[in-house]
């Protein structure tokens, strides 16, 4: 069974959603394939907003899932997420595809309140999180290649019909595909998988056992 999720790495909701990943991988782990995709809130554009703002966000964040985050990544309204998700996009094009480069950035800015989305330290926590250095990865992330995988990915998710980050994408082997917008908890992800894999067993099964006439 495969699961892709769409995610912005400055999302707070994306943030409550790769915890709750990390529930549903120890649960059902080796029988999914995860795999995870830049999509950018705002494309290349800034927010817009400051962190009055996003500290409102926040304080209903935690409202809602009881862990708190820290704004004070967010600069002024020319913030943008775009460099964090590049830095992500750029430890991927040099072999980091698992989801330690993408948890690191979201660490960094929200919980830690470090300003990921400047290109430098962005570049800091991803070549750390990568094992890689730092030139070798600020190098990656001017290749026209990492910009457009980013908004290839993000269009990609945009034609799945949602606008509301993460998105989780389902898909077992029947072929079966259902899909979370804006779904963060790890309940719902766990109910579908376990749904999916059921039915896919039992599927499966019933053909192994009869030949189709």
């Amino acid at each position: 069974m495969k699961v892709t999720m769409y995610l912005d790495v400055l999302s707070l909701w994306c943030l409550y959603a790769d915890r709750s990943v990390d529930r549903l991988l120890a649960e059902y782990g080796k029988r999914i394939d995860f795999d995870w995709r830049i999509s950018l809130i705002r494309g290349e554009a800034p927010l817009g907003y400051g962190q009055a703002e996003e500290a409102f966000y926040y304080r209903r964040g935690a409202h809602l899932t009881g862990a708190a985050l820290n704004p004070g990544w967010l600069g002024g309204p020319e913030t943008g997420t775009l460099a964090a998700n590049l830095a992500a996009v750029a430890a991927r094009s040099l072999g980091k595809e698992d989801r330690s480069v993408p948890r690191a950035l979201m660490d960094a800015a929200m919980v830690e309140g470090r300003e990921v989305w400047r290109t430098e330290i962005a570049v800091e926590v991803a070549a750390g999180a990568a094992g890689l250095p730092r030139a070798r990865l600020a190098t990656a992330l001017k290749d026209p290649k990492v910009r457009e995988e980013a908004l290839r990915t993000t269009a990609e998710m945009l034609a799945l019909g949602v606008g509301e980050r993460p998105v989780l994408v389902f898909e077992n082997a029947i072929p079966d595909r259902a899909l979370l917008s804006g779904i963060w908890a790890y309940e719902p992800m766990a109910a579908l998988c376990e749904a999916m894999l059921r039915d896919e067993e039992r599927f499966l099964a019933f053909n192994a056992a009869n030949p189709k006439p």
